[in-house]
């Protein structure tokens, strides 16, 4: 079903991976208002991003998360049901801190990893 404003939200992770020549193919669609453009890259987009489109665009700079952050995230999954909750998972928050320590600040990572251990951790 097509949008009935017309516009569509276009999402590129790693922008800074297309070429001048790809970027610049968005450019028309950005500027008549025909897509809203929201690329995601973990280089300096003023370096790594067509100025026309830099131009044109909002830079909103997301942090790395912080290990305490991280934690209470790790925790919270293993309390709702929709994440690891339905595993009844016992772990010492000491171990969750070290999930959140060596994640640096992603917390996908962290996630990924205590995920991972959950699935492969046979069952006492």
């Amino acid at each position: 079903m097509l949008n009935p404003t017309g516009k569509s939200i276009l999402f590129i992770d790693e922008i800074h991976r297309f070429n001048k020549l790809q970027q610049d193919a968005l450019l028309p669609y950005v500027e008549n208002g025909t897509i809203i453009l929201i690329g995601a890259t973990t280089e300096n987009p003023y370096f790594e991003v067509n100025k026309a489109l830099i131009s044109r665009s909002m830079v909103i700079k997301l942090n790395p998360l912080t290990e305490s952050d991280i934690f209470n995230v790790l925790k919270s999954a293993l309390e709702k049901k929709e994440g690891l909750g339905e595993y009844n998972i016992k772990i010492e928050d000491e171990t969750l801190k070290k999930i959140a320590i060596i994640s640096n600040g992603d917390v996908r990572t962290a996630l990924n990893g205590l995920e991972v251990a959950t699935l492969t951790t046979p069952i006492r």
